[in-house]
C-alpha cells in the first residue's frame, strides 16, 4: 500500500469526522448539510481501492440520492447500481451518456419494463420466472445477468441478509448449477452474473469465501459470461488489510476474464453529510435532562430501527452536562440517545449529527407531519448553498388528491 493510500485510510477511517461549525451555518433547521470537498474526496478514495484490484465501482444511490451528492460521485465512479425503475431514471439524468445504469430489482412489473432498455444499459432479473418473463422483449437489447444466492449468512441481523433462508433475493446456486448441466438453453442470453452478501463489513473474508463457493458450483457458466457483480455492503473507507479483496477479484478476472463490478454506497458517502438541528426545549425528568431537537429520528429511520446511537460533534466522554436528545414527534422512542457535552444546552442551542449520509435523508418521512430537513451544500469555499427546502404543498401533496393524476 501506497504512503498516500495509507495517508488517505487514515484520514477516512479511525480519524475524527470531518470539521463542521454550526457557528457558520445560518440556515434553517432541520438541515442535512453534505459538504462537497469531503464528498469528493471520500468518493475517490474508495473508487481508487477498488479499481487498484481491477474492478469498476458504481455508486449505489439507494444509500444516498440527493441529487447534488449524485452528481458530485458520478464523476468518480464507472456508473450507478440502481434498485428500481425511478433510481435509473434518475441516475440516467445524473450521467447522461457518460456512464452506464444497472439495476436489479425483485419487485419489475410489467409496465416498467418498456422503458429499460432507453435508461439501463444493465438488467440482473432476480428469478427464472422474471427472466422467462422478460427475455423476449428485453434480451439483445441491453446486458441481461442473473441475480444467484450463493446462500451464506455473512449478516446476523435477518432484516438485512440477502441469504437468509427462503430468500426473495437471487436464484439459488443449486437452481442454477441444475439448468446449466442440464444445457437447456434457458440460460441462453444471459451475460452476465450478480450476488450481494454482506452489510457494512471492514473485511473481505466472506467475500472471498463466496467467490471461491461460486466457483466450485458454476465454473463452467463463468466462463461463458462477460461480467459479474459482486454487490456491496463492504467498507472500503475503514478496511485495512484489502489483501482477500483483490484476491477474490483475481480469482474473477484471471481465471474467467470477467467484468467485476462492484456496488459501495455508505463507503462513499456517510462521513460526508450532516443532520443539523436546533434545541427547541429543555426540561428535567425521572433525573435526567432532555433535550427536544427540531429534528426526529423519521429523519434517521435507521437509528431508530438499528437503535443506535450516531454520532454528535461535542459530545465528549467526560463532558459535564448529559442530555437525552430527543426529536419532536409524539413517538415515545424517538430517541437519539444520551451524550455529553461541556458545556450546556440551552433552547436555541445546536446539535449536529455526524457521518449521517447514508441511509438517512434518504428513508426520511413525514410522520406527524414533521418537516424534512432542508438540503445544503457546504462548497469549497465555506459556503452553505440551500438546494431543497420542503413545504407544507410537498406534504399534503403526499396524501392529497392529484389532479393531474390518471387511472
Amino acid at each position: 500500500m501506497s504512503l498516500g493510500i495509507e495517508r488517505d485510510l487514515a484520514w477516512a477511517s479511525g480519524g475524527a469526522a470531518p470539521a463542521f461549525d454550526s457557528e457558520l451555518f445560518a440556515g434553517e433547521t432541520p438541515a442535512f448539510v453534505y459538504d462537497e470537498a469531503c464528498l469528493r474526496r471520500d468518493s475517490k478514495f474508495v473508487r481508487d481501492r477498488i479499481e487498484d484490484a481491477g474492478c469498476m465501482p458504481l455508486y449505489s444511490p439507494k444509500a444516498n440520492t440527493v441529487r447534488g451528492v449524485l452528481e458530485i460521485i458520478g464523476d468518480a465512479v464507472k456508473g450507478f447500481a440502481a434498485s428500481s425503475l425511478f433510481e435509473a431514471k434518475l441516475s440516467r439524468a445524473v450521467l447522461g451518456r457518460s456512464g452506464s445504469v444497472h439495476m436489479t430489482n425483485p419487485g419489475l412489473r410489467p409496465r416498467e419494463v418498456a422503458g429499460i432498455p432507453s435508461t439501463c444499459d444493465y438488467l440482473a432479473f432476480n428469478s427464472l420466472s422474471q427472466w422467462a418473463a422478460y427475455r423476449e422483449p428485453l434480451a439483445g437489447r441491453i446486458q441481461c445477468g442473473l441475480r444467484i444466492n450463493p446462500g451464506m449468512s455473512l449478516v446476523r441481523d435477518l432484516r438485512y441478509d440477502p441469504c437468509r433462508e427462503s430468500s426473495k433475493l437471487g436464484v439459488p446456486l443449486d437452481h442454477v448449477q441444475e439448468l446449466q448441466d442440464a444445457a437447456s438453453g434457458r440460460l441462453d442470453g444471459i451475460s452476465g452474473l450478480h450476488f450481494h452478501t454482506n452489510s457494512e463489513a471492514t473485511t473481505f473474508s466472506g467475500l472471498l469465501a463466496t467467490v471461491q463457493h461460486v466457483k466450485n458450483y458454476l465454473g463452467p457458466l463463468l466462463d461463458q459470461v462477460d461480467w459479474i457483480n459482486i454487490g456491496g455492503g463492504y467498507l472500503f473507507d475503514s478496511a485495512e488489510d484489502m489483501d482477500e479483496f483483490h484476491r477474490a477479484a483475481d480469482l474473477l478476472r484471471s481465471a474467467h476474464k470477467l467484468d467485476v463490478f462492484v456496488e459501495p454506497g455508505t463507503a462513499m458517502v456517510r462521513r460526508s453529510c450532516f443532520l443539523v438541528s436546533t434545541v427547541v426545549d429543555v426540561f428535567a425528568t425521572g433525573g435526567k435532562t432532555v433535550a427536544v431537537l427540531d429534528t426526529t429520528v423519521n429523519h434517521w429511520p435507521e437509528v431508530f430501527e438499528y437503535d443506535f446511537e450516531p454520532d454528535v460533534i461535542g459530545d465528549t466522554e467526560n463532558g459535564k452536562h448529559d442530555y437525552v436528545l430527543a426529536g419532536g414527534t409524539c413517538l415515545a422512542g424517538d430517541i437519539f440517545g444520551t451524550y455529553a457535552f461541556e458545556t450546556p444546552l440551552e433552547i436555541g442551542s445546536r446539535v449536529v449529527f455526524a457521518n449521517a449520509g447514508a441511509y438517512s435523508l434518504v428513508k426520511a418521512h413525514f410522520f406527524n407531519g414533521i418537516n424534512l430537513p432542508a438540503v445544503y451544500a457546504l462548497r469549497l469555499g465555506g459556503e452553505f448553498v440551500l438546494k431543497k427546502r420542503f413545504t407544507y404543498s410537498d406534504f399534503v401533496g403526499q396524501w392529497g388528491e392529484d389532479q393531474h393524476a390518471t387511472v
